[in-house]
């Protein structure tokens, strides 16, 4: 008995309209994971560029601190003169506010007090040097606090003669700018020569 045979040319064009439609199929898949890899790397760069910028506005502070711990450890006349209340050396609290009321705004948060020449000390004043590859170079102030009492001492005693040695505490705040001015950082800190 002999099998009926199909026609060769109707075989091959039913094939070959539905290898077409799968391959553009795969093809559109694989466009599609091709741009959304392409959006995450770029994504992660982003991410990337902006960590490294805070950080390094976080480091330019800290470099701003460490100058002004200098200034004060060397005795410098730039980090000396606190009864002008200006040029980046300040009282603790110089301006109190009149009565009644007992609310300051602390120098730092002022609006406009970082951007006001003469308010603030320069790291590249101080040092003599400059930080590459940010945007600013650090800033900073340093505030004269009250005289304290040695531990286990007593201020009151003082007015009459007696009392413990005081200790002279400063606090310095320093404003770092990254490698962009959209990335800043500000730290305190307090110290003691």
């Amino acid at each position: 008995m002999q099998t009926p045979h199909t026609p060769a040319s109707f075989r091959h064009s039913t094939q070959r309209g539905f290898v077409l439609i799968v391959a553009l199929v795969l093809l559109l898949v694989l466009t599609i994971l091709g741009l959304a890899a392409a959006q995450s790397t770029s994504l992660q760069e982003r991410m990337a560029g902006n960590t490294r910028n805070r950080d390094m506005a976080f480091q330019a502070a800290e470099a701003g601190l460490r100058a002004a711990e200098s200034c004060l450890m060397m005795g410098s006349a730039m980090c000396a003169n606190f009864t002008t209340n200006a040029n980046g050396t300040y009282l603790f609290n110089p301006g109190a506010p009149p009565p009644p009321s007992t609310i300051t705004t602390p120098l730092w948060e002022v609006a406009g007090f970082w951007n006001t020449a003469g308010n603030v000390l320069s790291y590249s004043a101080v040092t003599g040097s400059s930080l590459q590859y940010v945007a600013a170079q650090p800033e900073f102030i340093i505030e004269q606090m009250p005289p304290i009492a040695a531990p286990g001492g007593n201020l009151g005693l003082q007015q009459f003669g007696g009392g413990s040695p005081t200790i002279q505490l400063y606090r310095i705040t320093a404003f770092g700018t990254g490698g962009d001015s959209t990335a800043t950082a500000m730290l305190q800190s307090t110290y003691q020569p």
